[in-house]
């Protein structure tokens, strides 16, 4: 899961999203910001508020390097191992070769400000109880049921703190709710995971802050602490995920980027709270300062999205690729398909054989228009 740019929030923003400080992998992401700001000052209520009023986008981005028009983030491909040629503008980086999952753009991740919609709010912070008394019981199957609504109403009201591909891709949006809630389970029912979760509420509790109400900055010495216990929550949920056999239903099979999704989501939790030479030795030690390389010159030809229009590039030898406008998988194997009404030609999303023109709404099907 992506994450959401927010603005800060008062005490108690975040704590009730899933009961747990720290989450596996995207889910670290979305979370993260939220439950900085709710720990940072004495107030924890265990609630998610309304939108606060102070933005601290800038503050994390003043240390990020920016990438600049025409360039590309260094990274390549764990499948095929293809490096990345052409720009993302998306935190989730797809390879343009085989449409797997190849990195995650902390930068990028950064951009804008999303907030959780009320009834995502409404829908969390009321189901805490049942949460609880189902732990208690040891009921996974009705904990896992209240997840997997929690994380659906994740997707539909904060669509920014989850991959591109969720916002069309019906089967991506299923599987990744279930992977989620799965994770959720794991976390929760692990006696293990809880001493971690009680390890990083007593390191919280105890950070130390400067300056003043309306710009508070963390103390590093009782920062790092808390960067040591969420290192053991990561290895732990990476033994998860090996053990619980994640894999088959992670729709992005990212268990490369797990670490660096987690890291990636705590530090824009923190970031703008700790002094500029903090953050830089948090982004240094995390393997999060980006590179970023000019756009190589590439062979490759134009296509438009069956889905949404946007036009992308179909680069030499690639088998598919993600629309970065809309999130659909695109298989180019298959040559473009015109459009019998207004001539526009166009990329069936993969698995669909029949599209509405994304330029003029008529119905475009692989043996022409009907």
């Amino acid at each position: 899961m992506g994450i959401f740019s927010r603005k800060r929030r008062e005490p108690g923003a975040g704590q009730a999203l899933t009961g747990s400080r720290v989450d596996l992998a995207r889910q670290l992401q979305a979370q993260a910001m939220e439950q900085a700001a709710a720990w940072q000052r004495a107030g924890r209520t265990g609630e998610v508020p309304e939108a606060g009023s102070m933005t601290w986008a800038r503050q994390v981005m003043a240390i990020l390097a920016p990438p600049g028009p025409g360039f590309v983030k260094r990274c390549s491909c764990v499948t095929c191992g293809a490096p990345k040629k052409l720009p993302s503008v998306r935190a989730y980086v797809y390879c343009d070769y085989c449409a797997s999952l190849v990195d995650f753009d902390l930068r990028q991740a950064c951009e804008g400000d999303t907030l959780p919609g009320p009834e995502y709010v409404a829908l969390v912070n009321s189901s805490q109880a049942a949460s609880q008394a189902a732990v208690a019981a040891g009921d996974r199957d009705g904990y896992r049921a209240i997840q997997e609504r929690i994380f659906s109403a994740y997707v539909a009201n904060v669509p920014m703190a989850v991959s591109h591909r969720a916002r069309n891709d019906q089967g991506y949006r299923q599987a990744y709710v279930r992977y989620m809630a799965e994770a959720a389970v794991a976390r929760a029912f692990d006696p293990a995971y809880q001493l971690l979760e009680a390890e990083m509420r007593q390191r919280v509790m105890g950070l130390r802050y400067t300056g003043n109400m309306l710009s508070p900055t963390v103390d590093p010495d009782s920062f790092w602490p808390m960067a040591g216990t969420l290192e053991k929550q990561i290895e732990l949920s990476q033994a998860h995920y090996r053990s619980g056999g994640f894999a088959s239903i992670d729709p992005d099979r990212g268990e490369h980027l797990l670490p660096k999704m987690a890291w990636s989501g705590f530090c824009q939790g923190w970031l703008g709270l700790l002094p500029t030479g903090a953050a830089a030795r948090l982004l240094q030690q995390t393997g999060l300062t980006s590179e970023y390389v000019p756009v190589a010159a590439v062979d490759g030809q134009p296509r438009h999205c069956g889905g949404c229009g946007a036009e992308f590039t179909a680069l030499p030898g690639a088998n598919a690729i993600v629309c970065e406008g809309c999130g659909r998988t695109m298989h180019l194997g298959d040559a473009e398909i015109p459009c019998a009404s207004c001539g526009a030609t166009m990329t069936l999303p993969a698995g669909a054989d029949e599209t509405s023109c994304p330029f003029c709404q008529s119905l475009v099907r692989r043996a022409g228009i009907f």
